[in-house]
Formats: structure tokens, sequence, C-alpha cells
């Protein structure tokens, strides 16, 4: 009789043991889950918004995050910049940054439009806060020098991961023209030449 009692308490142990443990687990892949920060996809209308569900995937494998997509919003009008018919980067991420609220990171916004910085006037693939939490980008430039969606999906991608790394607080880089950080430019080029990848200098900055 007494064996009987040791192996039933014997067995209880065990089973307590093990449901520790599974809850422990689910504790821990929740935690991670929660850990991890959100980025907000938002675009303006008129911008074709099927690149942005592999635009979605690369941002969450890349920094280890989550992301959503916004509802399209209309170009603010105090963005517009009438002598060269078109928007100030400026002006968009002082607006995104009001819409960065309830656990948003950042907030990514998409144009079509050209877009372009203060001072002194000039045209770009996008902005960035450093660090902050806005970055808008722009594919005026990008379409008209890719050949096909494919390449512009790509050169998309590149800058938007730039962009966002700012956000981070990325400063530009000038330790590995590969990395990502380099600054562009304006170039096509140097998009090109980037790899979606961070030199160790910039991955130990992210880390840090």
């Amino acid at each position: 009789m007494l064996k009987y009692f040791q192996l039933f308490f014997l067995l209880t142990a065990v089973a307590f043991i093990s449901c520790n443990q599974f809850s422990n687990s689910l504790n821990n892949i929740s935690k991670r889950n929660i850990n991890k920060f959100t980025v907000a996809l938002m675009p303006y209308k008129g911008f074709d918004t099927t690149l942005l569900k592999e635009v979605l995937k690369e941002i969450e494998a890349f920094y280890v995050c989550n992301a959503i997509i916004f509802p399209a919003n209309d170009l603010p009008e105090n963005a517009f910049y009438a002598p060269r018919q078109r928007y100030k980067a400026d002006s968009l991420l002082l607006f995104q940054k009001q819409l960065a609220k309830d656990g948003i990171r950042s907030v990514v916004g998409f144009t079509a439009k050209d877009i372009s910085t203060s001072t002194p006037d000039w045209g770009i693939f996008g902005l960035g806060y450093c660090p902050g939490k806005a970055c808008v980008i722009s594919t005026c430039r990008l379409q008209k020098a890719s050949a096909t969606t494919a390449q512009l999906k790509e050169r998309l991608i590149k800058v938007v991961l730039h962009e966002l790394g700012h956000n981070l607080g990325l400063p530009h880089c000038t330790a590995d023209k590969e990395c990502l950080l380099t600054d562009a430019g304006g170039t096509i080029k140097q998009v090109d030449n980037e790899r979606k990848w961070l030199c160790s200098n910039c991955t130990q900055i992210l880390h840090q």
C-alpha cells in the first residue's frame, strides 16, 4: 500500500513540475511578443498599397518587430510646395508624428508624389527623424529609375529599412559602403550597391 502512495505522490510531483514548465514557456513567448515594438505603415492616397504587404514582412524580419497597416490618409495641404509641385517631407513627418501613439513606435508614410527636404529644396527618396517616431518614403523617383516592379520593390524596401533605421537611432554609416545605412546621396546607384544588411558598427549601435 505504501508503494502505491509513493508512486501516486511521485506522479503528482512530475505532473506539477511539467505544468509549471509549460506555463513558464507560454509566459516567455507572451513576453517576447509584448516586448516587440510596433511599426505602422501609412499609405497616402494614391499610393499603390499592393506594395505594402511585402514591405511589412521585410520590416518585421529585419528589425524583429510587429508591423501593421493604417488606413490611407490625404496628403496634408500645408505640406505642398507649389513652386516645385511636390511635398515637403519635413511637414509630412510632423503630421505622421501625431499618429504615433497607443504603443506605435514609428509611423512610416508612403506616397507616390515627389517629396523634398526644406533647406535647400532637394528631391529625395525618403526622410526620417534620427531618432524619432516618423519617416516618409516616396516611390516617385524610385519608380522612374526602375525597369521592373521587382526592381522597384527591392529599392523601396531598402529605402524603408534605411529610414526606419534612422527612427531607431542609427545615423548615416561611413564604415561600409554596402551597409544599409550608407547615405544614398540622392543616387539610385548607391541604393543598388547597398545590401539589406547592417555592418557591425550599426548593429552594435542598434542593440545598445
